[in-house]
């Protein structure tokens, strides 16, 4: 998907709404504990609800990988079930040396079927040549988290400032909903037009920015709408506040 496939992907369904396929047993409300074949179900259900108003899909790779080969199945096949019309996301946060981050490209890209990746830039931007080389391809890269810790407040800047140019993949940033209209409006100062993913909204508790500079982005709900998908609806109208006017 490009970025204008999903610009238009928003305009048509009047949405931003990221939808987080993360089962786990709190999540789902499955106290007694969970297993593949009980999250599928749960999932599948989850994603023909909320088809109509989500833009993009995220599934957090932990949940899946715990369960080992079944796991990797079972991501497998939600990623074919998930609407064309929508970005799919391997929240997957990679970030090794260049050498071995080739092999988590290639699962993520080429055997999951993913259309993008979480990754922390930590290691530098080199290290993530295998994932951003990949061309079509989208790379979130971590700027600012949800539980962040301190030194993050420096450290995004000069992740911006050694980004390379002219990159064959699409690139993005992961900056979470808890942090403040001002350093958004810095972060938009210098990348106008990139697409954020932002997470922390509903059980995490973070409240939409008020900013009108938010878009483009993708704002990510996850136990939520794992609870209630019916409120797939409503939760698409409060982040089609931000969509610009045409």
């Amino acid at each position: 998907m490009t970025p204008q496939e999903l610009e238009q992907a928003a305009r048509g369904k009047n949405s931003l709404l990221c939808v987080a396929l993360d089962p786990s047993e709190a999540a789902l409300g499955y106290e007694d504990g969970s297993s593949p074949e009980r999250a599928e179900a749960r999932l599948h259900s989850i994603i023909e609800y909320t088809a109509p108003y989500a833009i993009a899909y995220k599934l957090n790779t932990a949940f899946y990988e715990r369960w080992g080969a079944a796991g990797w199945t079972l991501m497998k096949r939600l990623r074919s079930l998930l609407p064309t019309d929508t970005l799919s996301i391997a929240d997957a946060k990679r970030g090794d040396i260049a050498h071995t981050n080739r092999y988590y490209a290639q699962a993520l890209y080429e055997d999951l079927g993913f259309d993008a990746v979480t990754l922390h830039p930590y290691m530098g931007w080199h290290a993530l040549e295998p994932f951003w080389s990949y061309q079509g391809k989208w790379a979130f890269i971590l700027l600012r988290t949800t539980e962040a810790p301190a030194w993050q407040r420096v450290i995004w800047r000069q992740i911006l400032l050694e980004e390379p140019k002219t990159l064959p993949a699409n690139i993005g940033w992961v900056w979470a909903a808890h942090h403040t209209d001002a350093e958004l409006l810095e972060l938009r100062q210098n990348r106008p037009t990139d697409w954020l993913l932002m997470p922390g909204l509903g059980a995490q508790g973070a409240q939409l920015p008020s900013t009108n500079l938010l878009y483009p982005a993708l704002l990510v709900v996850g136990r939520a709408l794992l609870q209630r998908p019916e409120e797939a609806q409503t939760w698409a109208s409060l982040t089609a506040r931000y969509l610009p006017q045409s």
